[in-house]
């Protein structure tokens, strides 16, 4: 066959493998980068909501 089209085809082959190799690895480190934002942002709001509802309990307490 045609050595040069097959040349070609292979190439651009290998680049789209490379371009989705590394656009997975891009989305796999944002996806991790998120997940640890998330955790702390929910770790924060955790430990806000703790320090409302003692916050409440105390008042309640002082109330009775």
């Amino acid at each position: 066959g045609d050595v040069t089209t097959l040349a070609s085809a292979i190439t651009i082959a290998f680049k789209t493998t490379v371009i989705g190799i590394g656009s997975g690895a891009i989305a796999y480190f944002a996806s991790k980068l998120r997940r640890r934002w998330f955790g702390e942002y929910l770790a924060n709001l955790d430990a806000l909501m703790d320090a409302i509802l003692d916050n409440i309990d105390k008042r309640d307490e002082r109330l009775k």
